[in-house]
């Protein structure tokens, strides 16, 4: 489960179309901030209270405090099994994680009328951006049919490791990576293919 090389591979192998690769890279970003939007949006905004360290910590952060709700837990979930994916990824993708989450919560309490249906709107436009990119370019089902984890936790994690990796992070990885996907792809296209009878 904390493999890099396996999670990775397994969604590499549902995302090797350029323009599939694209729609995900503007729209799981969205997806992530319409989810915490959403959640923000409808269930209750103060379900703990932040550790007195946790507290004087954010208070030194620009901006409001992240409300402790349950968009804060699913964010703070992600960050944690990022960072045990990839300690360097993990940590470089957390001040993005940061601004999604008080970005988000800001604007499904901010008094905007209508941005609960805004978000929604937004949320489902971008999973149906997602859906054509796999149909139409992918020509595969969406790795949430087959694993849901992968979709709503690990999605955000790869599309921000596709530009590390096209920024040149880890090329060695990046190479195992390909060579692994390229495998797996070749696995699938030949599963699919119907057998010969004698």
């Amino acid at each position: 489960m904390f493999d890099i090389r396996h999670e990775f591979s397994k969604y590499g192998e549902y995302h090797a179309n350029k323009i599939n690769v694209a729609i995900h890279m503007v729209f799981v970003p969205t997806i992530l901030w319409c989810s915490v939007g959403l959640t923000t949006a409808l269930t209750p905004q103060h379900l703990f209270a932040y550790p007195k360290p946790v507290s004087t910590a954010l208070d030194w952060l620009p901006g409001p405090n992240p409300l402790p709700n349950a968009s804060a837990i699913y964010v703070l979930g992600c960050a944690l099994f990022y960072l045990a994916l990839d300690q360097v990824a993990g940590l470089l993708i957390a001040p993005l994680l940061y601004t999604i989450l008080v970005s988000s919560q800001e604007y499904a309490l901010g008094g905007s009328p209508g941005s609960t249906k805004v978000l929604l709107a937004v949320f489902v436009v971008a999973w149906a951006a997602q859906f054509v990119g796999h149909g139409v370019f992918e020509r595969r089902a969406p790795a949430l049919l087959d694993n849901l984890m992968q979709a709503l936790v690990m999605a955000p994690f790869f599309v921000f490791l596709e530009v590390l990796f096209a920024c040149g992070y880890r090329p060695d990885l990046h190479r195992q990576l390909r060579s692994e996907i390229g495998t797996r792809i070749l696995a699938f296209r030949r599963s699919q293919k119907p057998s010969k009878k004698d």
